[in-house]
């Protein structure tokens, strides 16, 4: 875990941004009068299990809604509305939480930094920009459509709006992710993140409550996840695991068994708290928050709790 925070960007990242420090800065609009990127409850170390919403955040830059092709009741559509409100009471029981206060739309912090469609820039693209499937679909880090695949911008952009939004946006939260990961594996041995994230209806999977990812394994140990589902279904939640959705990159890059880092994507149907067509709570978000607040209970009566000692996972 020595320097964790850093080995999450390459060299040739680091070099890029060195030479661009203070260029082209003024391609950042609306960031002065933007909150802090990322926001922090709770204090780093203080249990073995993060909480995190990377994409409840609902600042949007009026430059980038200026910019957008799209009005902003469909820019919205894939925010996670309300998220990191749900966590309140679950980080009342101790566990961090971090949240991202800028929106999937702007910059997804749940894909690598440089999974991006480079036919949505003009200029030079750098050699370290590699797309998966994913960016290549319009889906990346700087994502290219929105709802039904609508397309966000009206024009190409510079690539340096791309990489400055990476910079200010995307690397602060991973930054902060990552340091409280390292505090609490540094703590206790062990750590587990928690993903929180919300869902439109699902029908194609049976339309769940909850959907619970980890990578079909690989993410975080077979006993957390049974817990996790085993209590949701307990509180009378239809739950799936893995589909529709097994986890982004968050859940695939800090979800690492052998090394005693867990990671569990958890979405939770909107339906259940909110209206979806005016994005407003309705009475059962008291509800959910509690049913969040009890999974997260008992996700730690199965964690270690003894400080400075090595534990195999769960």
């Amino acid at each position: 875990m020595k320097n964790f925070a850093s080995s999450l960007f390459p060299p040739s990242l680091k070099r890029f941004f060195q030479a661009q420090q203070e260029a082209n800065r003024e391609e950042n609009p609306g960031r002065q009068a933007a909150p802090a990127p990322v926001m922090l409850s709770g204090t780093p170390g203080a249990g073995p299990v993060v909480l995190a919403s990377p994409h409840s955040g609902h600042f949007y830059p009026e430059a980038f809604v200026q910019a957008a092709r799209q009005p902003l009741d469909i820019l919205r559509s894939g925010e996670d509305s309300f998220v990191d409100e749900l966590a309140k009471g679950a980080q009342a029981l101790g566990p961090p939480l971090i949240h991202a206060t800028f929106p999937r739309v702007f910059c997804d912090v749940n894909r690598a930094a440089w999974d991006l469609d480079s036919r949505m820039f003009h200029g030079t693209i750098p050699s370290f920009v590699s797309p998966s499937e994913r960016g290549l679909a319009g889906l990346g880090s700087i994502p290219r459509i929105v709802a039904d695949r609508r397309p966000i911008y009206r024009q190409r952009l510079p690539f340096m709006e791309a990489a400055l939004r990476i910079r200010h946006y995307w690397m602060p939260y991973h930054a902060a992710l990552a340091s409280l990961l390292e505090a609490a594996l540094k703590q206790y041995g062990f750590c587990l993140l928690l993903d929180l994230h919300s869902m439109p209806d699902a029908p194609q999977a049976g339309s769940p409550d909850f959907v619970l990812g980890d990578r079909y394994g690989t993410s975080c140990s077979q006993h957390l996840t049974n817990v996790a589902e085993q209590t949701l279904q307990g509180l009378g939640f239809k739950t799936a695991r893995n589909h529709p959705y097994a986890g982004g990159y968050i859940t695939r890059h800090y979800g690492r068994p052998s090394t005693n880092m867990h990671a569990l994507q958890i979405e939770m149907r909107r339906g259940l708290y909110m209206e979806e067509s005016t994005r407003t709570p309705h009475e059962g978000f008291a509800a959910l928050t509690d049913a969040l607040t009890i999974l997260v209970e008992q996700i730690l009566a199965h964690v270690p709790t003894q400080k400075n000692t090595h534990h195999h996972a769960p």
